[in-house]
């Protein structure tokens, strides 16, 4: 009977071990719907970022655009050569030329010049600059220096022969304007030329000091002097104009209101003594011209009294 049990007991015992072993996991879906799982692949691993390679610091850099932009920033212009220093004979041959042209201009103002003052100045320059040719003739031939041509001194001489061509052209009071305004330019860029040039350049101590103490000083003052003519001139063609105007209405009524012409032409001299030193008269508007033409013209009729 024990033996019967034993028996029993290890028959359910093989029975329920072997039904166990044939039941499949429950936890994995594939088995359960028989699919094959596919293969598992690897996660891919990023490849690492692309360097360029750094161009040596010889080396112009390879991109057009960063060499357009490197050749715009580094190129430069090639500045012209300096001028290489005058020597004692050219600057005297640039002394002569600068002299020369404004004699020649001034001797032109003395003649063809409408204002009083215009022609006053130009006997001023002429004389100046006539003396200045001289005193340099005597240190030069003490020196024992002999002009020499340079292209300056070449370029003067044709700047001259320019500006007085043009002053040939013109007439009254258009001359007057255009003089003075020649001579402002000209006594500046000579003044820049012995500051920047022929002051550092001469060698000669005598020669220097002729040419900075005493043609210096004077080629400022008549540059001041041009700039406080041009002022009392006016704008162009108002200066002299005014000045005669303002006399030939007085001569007019003189010799209208006065009993003998010799009255009228008196009275019209004075208007035209009377307006010239006014010049900046000139300068008001027509309205007020009647003022300074009446008061010549009733000088004039005064006398017939």
């Amino acid at each position: 009977m024990v033996a019967s049990r034993n028996v029993l007991v290890v028959t359910l015992g093989l029975a329920l071990g072997v039904g166990c072993s044939n039941q499949p996991p429950a936890s994995d879906p594939s088995t359960a719907t028989g699919a094959t799982p596919p293969p598992t692949q690897p996660a891919p691993v990023a490849p690492p970022p692309a360097t360029e390679p750094t161009p040596p610091a010889s080396q112009p850099a390879t991109d057009p655009q960063a060499g357009t932009q490197t050749g715009t920033t580094t190129s430069t212009t090639p500045s012209a050569p300096p001028e290489a220093p005058l020597t004692d004979e050219q600057i005297v041959a640039v002394l002569d030329a600068a002299n020369k042209k404004e004699i020649d201009e001034a001797q032109l103002a003395q003649t063809k010049g409408k204002h009083k003052d215009v022609k006053a100045y130009a006997r001023v320059i002429t004389q100046h600059h006539t003396e200045a040719k001289a005193k340099q003739a005597k240190l030069v031939k003490k020196l024992g220096i002999t002009a020499a041509d340079s292209d300056k001194s070449k370029q003067l001489t044709t700047e001259t022969q320019q500006a007085v061509d043009q002053l040939k052209a013109l007439q009254g009071p258009d001359f007057d304007q255009q003089f003075v305004a020649v001579m402002i330019q000209d006594h500046q860029k000579t003044l820049d030329l012995l500051d920047k040039r022929l002051l550092q350049d001469a060698k000669n101590a005598e020669l220097k000091t002729l040419i900075e103490k005493d043609l210096r000083p004077t080629i400022e003052k008549h540059l001041k002097d041009a700039e406080a003519l041009a002022q009392k001139l006016g704008p162009a063609g108002t200066g002299a104009t005014g000045a005669t105007g303002a006399g030939a209405p007085g001569g007019t009524a003189g010799g209208q209101h006065a009993a003998g012409a010799h009255s009228g032409n008196q009275a019209g001299q004075t208007g035209v003594t009377a307006g010239s030193p006014g010049g900046q008269g000139g300068v008001q508007p027509p309205a007020a011209t009647p003022a300074a033409g009446a008061g010549a013209g009733t000088k004039g009729a005064g006398t017939t009294k």
